[in-house]
């Protein structure tokens, strides 16, 4: 009982830790950035006092590093990718040209660092120190049930708070879960996590706002039913080819 309740104080203090630095330490770029930074210290302590080896323990492995994360970054960033192309050839919005200069690269290194950071700590909380935690005291299908459901919960409350985000982030879980599960390196995960987050932040920056990326857009408009068709068949399609790349890897995290 007192490690569960440890691993549970532990998995909420380094939930909340990151939550409030990135919604919250807003007012100076600079010190946001070194507060962010100063999690992967907390997350080692942490980790080591639930029994695991620092952050080597929760998923960030050396070995094959490059490979998992370069695969898994050209699959997140192309289904995502062929998304936007498809709803910009739906009307949902239209590229009307590029921004160039200074702008152009500080918008760039700014979606760079944020979401690369972001993608790998929301990876180390939600999979890689909760199913190192949870390793060995659960069924594996448990075990991933409970990540895919704490990360679809986390990702919710970021984003419109409809049903249809839920199952989206629950959909999505699953093939950030699957990854992590078949390798047990935090990269496999945030290969895809950072692939996707920079297709979207080359359009909407890491404010989320129509042309805050590197492209200049105007905002058409487009069906409900359509939008949400294009959203889950490149969610659906995501998993599919995680699945294929994936499926004969070492099973680390399940022996």
């Amino acid at each position: 009982m007192k490690k569960l309740i440890t691993g549970l104080f532990s998995f909420i203090i380094l939930d909340l830790y990151f939550n409030i630095t990135t919604h919250f330490i807003n007012f100076n770029i600079f010190i946001q950035l070194f507060s962010i930074l100063l999690f992967f210290p907390l997350a080692s302590w942490i980790a080591k006092i639930n029994g695991l080896q620092g952050l080597r323990g929760i998923g960030m492995i050396r070995e094959k590093w490059s490979k998992y994360f370069t695969a898994s970054f050209l699959i997140g960033f192309g289904c995502w990718a062929l998304m936007y192309f498809t709803y910009d050839m739906a009307g949902k919005f239209g590229i009307t040209g590029v921004k160039t200069g200074l702008e152009a690269w500080w918008v760039i290194g700014q979606i760079i660092v944020g979401f690369f950071l972001g993608s790998l700590i929301n990876d180390l909380v939600t999979r890689g120190f909760l199913i190192n935690l949870l390793k060995g005291k659960l069924p594996p299908l448990a075990i991933a049930s409970i990540s895919i459901l704490v990360y679809a919960l986390d990702d919710f409350w970021n984003g419109d708070l409809t049903f249809l985000n839920f199952v989206f982030s629950v959909v999505l879980g699953f093939s950030l879960t699957y990854a992590f599960f078949k390798t047990g390196s935090i990269w496999a995960s945030t290969g895809i996590h950072f692939g996707l987050n920079m297709a979207y932040g080359m359009l909407f920056g890491l404010s989320g706002q129509y042309g805050d990326g590197i492209f200049l857009m105007t905002k058409g408009s487009i069906q409900p039913f359509l939008n949400t068709t294009i959203l889950l068949s490149a969610t659906a399609l995501l998993f599919v080819i995680v699945f294929l790349y994936y499926r004969n890897k070492t099973r680390v995290i399940l022996t």
